[in-house]
């Protein structure tokens, strides 16, 4: 089907897949609260063929346009719930904590279609992996709530050394704001609120800029079920809402996902900057390296999936592919025929491809094209179609050069850049050079040689992925990256660590003390 072909009319759109306008019409900073001022609209990259044959963005809804003064109510309501440590939810034990969060995840499951649905809609994701999304979010809420248990469990337990008796226990920090991206707008959300809650921490949380309907049913339910001001929800220009809960200076915890550019920028409005906590997962410029030994057919299938799964708009997305001379041709050839066939579709088409998130990064991703061309670089699949508004064919460029803004921007789109390299030292080097660090993949079937390049990888980014593509999960896993890329390590147990501290208790080992000890601790 002709890419223009794949533009239909609403009334074309299969029945269950079809959507309602949505128009939130309240925010939750302390209670939920009625919304009567302006509003942002909810625009969806889908586009949609209108009456007069013309193609638009399908208009999902709207939501409140949040700005300084709501977010001061907020951050006031988190204040109060937090109370310097004293408020209700910081006292709970984490144990009390975690019987309200298993109540709200049990409230959140019969969501899943609704919710997925508006991920479809919102963000462009094919509709299967919007149910992914929803299924991967509750898993790892309730496998936060469980290591979180036996993490306390763990710290808990008497210690004696050096003649010192004690235990630890995880403490809230205070305040925190939580940031999440467009991509993943439930799930990147979500993950960073419950290990925030179940630390005891309150929480301000800024709806992403795409997908922000997904949390329309999310909102009675936080209010319903968690202590005033536990959780406050702003939506709204973040340009406007971030800086001025920076400024105040009672922001404690910081989780975000972006840029570094935009990283910076809010770590620089904070006044005491010493005493924030940042959880900063930043972007990524993630390399396959394919060596002459790759078992071909694998590899290929895996930078596939690697560069294009939800059209490469992952931090942890193939967003470069270094090939040496020796192999260059027969791999190009196989990527290009595994590429032929993949063309962008509507999202409840269950395909690989689907349209990207705006026309204006559709722009920028063409920018980036027309510049690698301009500078010597090749479009190998030249016969691709040309794009349509935000339905982007994957491109294929050739003949790469670290002159070119491809070679170091992240383009967080369907365009993989292939290097050609000589060794697998210059290989290696690409990587030292890089100011990104997050992951790479790298392809090989000499146990000896891989070995070697984890080794030596290791100092330059955060993970590596042996004969496989890039990713985040298994969430057990440390997420992590060095340089540009990150700041801070989450998992599933690391995040809990992330928004707590540990308190110790302890006394010297003098007889009466010790006694007075055991007392202490048989009164719990």
């Amino acid at each position: 089907m002709e890419l223009d072909q794949q533009i239909i009319a609403r009334g074309e759109i299969p029945r269950q897949f079809r959507y309602e306008e949505t128009h939130i019409r309240e925010i939750l900073v302390g209670g939920r609260l009625r919304w009567m001022g302006d509003t942002m609209p909810a625009l969806s990259p889908v586009p949609l063929r209108r009456h007069d044959g013309a193609a638009s963005y399908a208009m999902l809804g709207s939501s409140p346009a949040c700005g300084e003064v709501e977010a001061r109510v907020a951050l006031d309501a988190a204040l109060e719930a937090w109370d310097d440590g004293d408020g209700v939810w910081p006292r709970m034990s984490l144990e009390e904590r975690a019987g309200v969060l298993y109540a709200l995840l049990e409230r959140i499951r019969p969501l899943r279609e609704p919710v997925a649905m508006h991920i479809m809609w919102g963000v462009g994701k094919a509709y299967t992996e919007a149910l992914g999304e929803f299924d991967r979010t509750l898993e790892y809420a309730n496998e936060t709530i469980v290591a979180g248990l036996e993490l306390q469990h763990r710290l808990r337990q008497e210690v004696s050394i050096q003649q010192v008796t004690g235990r630890t226990e995880l403490q809230p920090i205070g305040v925190a704001l939580c940031v999440g991206p467009y991509n993943y707008p439930f799930y990147e959300t979500i993950t960073n609120i419950f290990p925030a809650l179940l630390t005891g921490n309150t929480v301000i949380m800024k709806a992403p800029p795409r997908g922000e309907l997904v949390y329309t049913s999310l909102l009675p339910l936080f209010d319903e079920l968690l202590p005033p001001g536990v959780v406050n929800v702003l939506f709204g220009d973040s340009s406007t809402i971030l800086p001025a809960l920076m400024r105040s200076g009672h922001i404690d915890v910081l989780a975000f996902i972006g840029t570094s550019r935009v990283a910076d920028s809010i770590l620089a409005e904070h006044p005491q900057p010493h005493r924030l906590h940042p959880i900063l997962g930043l972007e990524a410029k993630n390399s396959a390296i394919v060596l002459p030994d790759a078992p071909m057919k694998l590899t290929i299938a895996e930078c596939v999936k690697g560069a294009l799964a939800f059209n490469g708009q992952r931090c942890a997305a193939i967003k470069s592919i270094v090939v040496q001379k020796d192999i260059e041709a027969e791999f190009l050839e196989g990527l290009r025929e595994a590429v032929a066939g993949l063309q962008p579709s509507m999202p409840w088409n269950d395909t690989r491809l689907t349209p990207i998130i705006s026309a204006e990064h559709a722009e920028y991703l063409d920018d980036l094209l027309h510049d690698a061309v301009k500078n010597g670089a090749v479009l190998l699949n030249d016969d691709r179609p040309e794009r349509i508004m935000t339905l982007y064919p994957p491109a294929i460029l050739t003949e790469v050069t670290a002159a070119m803004r491809i070679s170091r921007e992240e383009q967080f789109g369907p365009i993989i850049p292939v290097l050609r390299v000589e060794s697998t030292e210059e290989a290696i080097a690409t990587l030292k050079q890089s100011r990104f660090g997050q992951q790479l993949s790298v392809f090989s079937s000499s146990p000896s040689l891989l070995r070697e390049i984890a080794r030596d990888t290791a100092r330059y980014v955060g993970r590596i992925n042996i004969n496989g593509k890039c990713q985040r999960g298994p969430d057990h896993f440390p997420f992590t990256g060095r340089r540009d890329s990150a700041l801070a390590t989450v998992s599933i147990e690391d995040a809990l660590l992330r928004f707590s501290i540990a308190a110790v208790t302890a006394t010297p080992e003098i007889d009466d003390n010790l006694v007075l000890w055991k007392e202490m601790m048989n009164e719990e």
